[in-house]
């Protein structure tokens, strides 16, 4: 086999079950050798293995498995049916090329750490036939490569909808003690097997309702925007929102004010309005007198207020003696008698023309 138990060079010298690339060792493969005893504490020196395969042998003891495993290149881990206990290594967080893990038929128990949060690139994960407790761990949600699942013969349990969004091909959880009910994405692959729980009878009950992810804080507390330009002043700029009030106080201001317009030209038009109503009477052509006529008409409540000129002295102002009077135009005389012969007498207080045009 060329093994030596001092020296040598597995490289060099072609060891069996050892793989190399230059002086460097890539694979160790011994499977199926009944090799008892332990691994090595000094394999994390291994910076160029990428696959560790020492499965079915009798290693372990009922020992934990050695924290300090190779983790720079590690793609392939298998260290099935052996006889390892405790949990799992942390060292596997570590390990960011790790595409397959196989640590079946041990005798793994605790529930099952945090390890595979970053563990991006796993596309298959066997921990089957162990003492394995507890629920799944959420960082089983990060493992965005997942195609293969065993979990069979633990003693898992609560739900198993940490599973739900994984882009699973084949999964295996039966004989645990999973409860609740199975998702429904998970009902979809092909290779399912889910006997041995107690799964809840029933329709299971609808999803959450989405909620809308917070908005994104472009405020870093020091000085800079997301982006990474600074900001003026130190202070964070105008969101959404404070553009929005803005746009609303304007809109607000804008209306008041030509509320306000509106309603002083209104006003403006109505002053104009009563001051010509108010204008001194001035003489007018006979033809323009005739066209009058229905206004004068319309006013007989002026007139009726009026005494007739035979019993009242009315002093004309003076503008009024310069120009041509009413009583000058003969038409107009007739037809203002006309109408005065027509209106019943009665008693009024008596103006004259300037104090009315006061």
């Amino acid at each position: 086999r060329a093994w030596q138990a001092n020296g040598g060079d597995p490289c060099g010298q072609s060891w069996k079950g050892i793989t190399c690339s230059g002086s460097g060792v890539t694979k160790i493969q011994l499977p199926n050798l009944s090799l008892a005893g332990n691994l090595a504490y000094n394999m994390n020196n291994l910076g160029s293995l990428v696959e560790l395969d020492m499965s079915q042998n009798n290693l372990g003891g009922g020992g934990q498995i050695q924290y300090n495993l190779p983790n720079m290149k590690l793609e392939k881990l298998n260290l099935a049916g052996n006889q390892f206990g405790g949990n799992l290594p942390y060292s596997i967080s570590t390990m960011p090329n790790l595409k397959y893990l196989n640590l079946n038929h041990n005798q793994l128990q605790g529930n099952i750490t945090d390890v595979f949060s970053n563990l991006y690139s796993l596309s298959e994960l066997d921990l089957s036939f162990n003492s394995l407790t507890g629920d799944l761990p959420q960082g089983f949600t990060g493992l965005s490569s997942l195609k293969r699942m065993y979990l069979q013969n633990n003693q898992f349990t609560s739900y198993i909808n940490v599973l739900a969004n994984l882009p699973l091909e084949t999964l295996n959880v039966g004989n645990n003690h999973f409860t609740g009910w199975i998702p429904s994405q998970l009902k979809k692959i092909n290779n399912l097997q889910t006997d041995g729980n107690s799964w809840s009878t029933g329709p299971a009950p609808p999803p959450p309702p989405y909620t809308a992810p917070p908005p994104p804080n472009h405020w870093n507390g020091a000085g800079q925007n997301g982006d990474g330009s600074s900001s003026s002043g130190g202070r964070p700029g105008i969101g959404g929102g404070g553009v929005a009030g803005i746009i609303i106080s304007l809109l607000i201001v804008g209306s008041v004010v030509a509320f306000f317009l509106i309603k002083r030209r209104k006003h403006k038009a109505i002053m104009e309005e009563q001051f010509e109503q108010h204008q001194p009477f001035t003489s007018f052509p006979s033809n323009e007198v005739n066209d009058m006529k229905p206004i004068y008409e319309s006013t007989t409540v002026d007139i009726e207020s009026l005494a007739s000129p035979a019993s009242i002295n009315l002093k004309p102002p003076p503008k009024i003696e310069q120009n041509k009077s009413f009583d000058d135009d003969d038409d107009f005389s007739n037809k203002t008698a006309a109408n005065r012969s027509n209106i019943t007498p009665m008693k009024a207080t008596v103006y004259s023309v300037a104090d009315l045009q006061m």
